[in-house]
């Protein structure tokens, strides 16, 4: 049965979804959260989960994205940014800027690995890199106000909706 509403929804059990779902309050919190290597099938769930669109490394040991931006003053208004978050997080990715480009490569050393913390992270660039995008940016001193409480809000939802989903299509199942 649950095989079935996996090749629905991309998940094996709720047990995966648990494995991958942390709740965050403040960026602050996370350098207190301990952490466990991702398996492959997890990083893709956690990916999907979030609407991420990074690359897992051939041995699943780092996500990677390239970040283009529209152009140079964007480019480092994102790292600046970024480089708020990570401070906070105390958690800190691999970066090369080139131009308006910026390969990210991120893996926690905690674990040898992918962990939620990388996600989280991914997450909070994705989000920021849009917010780049989306403003008029004068300086490359400038930095995006990122709005922690609904970025992370956002992220908890995410959870929860799938949660939800997925327990939509078991009681519809029960039903059958």
């Amino acid at each position: 049965m649950y095989r079935y509403v996996s090749s629905e929804l991309g998940f094996r059990t709720p047990a995966l979804i648990n494995s991958i779902k942390i709740f965050v309050r403040d960026f602050s919190d996370v350098p207190s959260i301990s952490v466990s290597r991702l398996n492959t099938e997890e990083i893709s769930q956690a990916l999907e989960i979030h609407s991420l669109s990074w690359q897992q490394s051939k041995d699943s040991t780092k996500l990677i994205k390239e970040f283009t931006f529209t152009n140079f003053k964007q480019t480092f208004v994102f790292m600046g940014s970024v480089s708020q978050v990570a401070d906070q997080m105390q958690h800190f990715p691999k970066w090369v800027q080139k131009g308006n480009k910026v390969t990210v490569e991120m893996t926690t050393q905690d674990c040898r690995g992918i962990s939620v913390k990388d996600i989280l992270l991914a997450y909070t660039m994705e989000s920021i890199a849009n917010d780049v995008e989306s403003q008029t940016v004068e300086n490359v001193c400038d930095t995006i106000k990122v709005q922690t409480n609904q970025l992370l809000n956002n992220w908890n939802s995410n959870f929860t909706k799938t949660e939800e989903l997925f327990q939509g299509f078991q009681k519809n199942i029960v039903q059958l």
